[in-house]
């Protein structure tokens, strides 16, 4: 679709950092080693979408939660519209994409697609 428009693409990658009073079981979690482990991973996925991408796109890390970062993300990229993943298949998967997507067209200034 982007390459017969001869659209611009960007992925994003949304990594919510945790904060530094955050406690598992009974020992705090080192926060800034599970942070770098959270940027690897958001790194390596955009290396999985980009090798799964058939025309140029932009990759880049977005920070925050996910409704704000990406509504700001696509005012600050100037995005004309916001494509988000299918929903997942399971019942609480899809009421869980349902509500973050609702959350993110409250925020965002360009239209939010979902596809079914």
């Amino acid at each position: 679709m982007a390459r017969r428009s001869g659209t611009r693409l960007t992925v994003v990658v949304v990594v919510e950092l945790e904060r530094p009073t955050r406690w598992i079981t009974r020992f705090p979690r080192q926060t800034s080693v599970w942070n770098d482990v959270l940027l690897d991973e958001a790194r390596a996925d955009l290396a999985r979408a980009a090798r799964l991408l058939e025309v140029p796109a932009e990759m880049t890390v977005l920070f925050g939660s996910t409704a704000q970062a990406l509504a700001d993300g696509a005012a600050e990229f100037g995005c004309d519209a916001i494509m988000l993943p299918a929903r997942p298949r399971s019942p609480l998967g899809r009421l869980l994409a349902g509500n973050r997507a609702a959350a993110l067209r409250r925020r965002a200034s360009c239209p939010v697609l979902l596809p079914g």
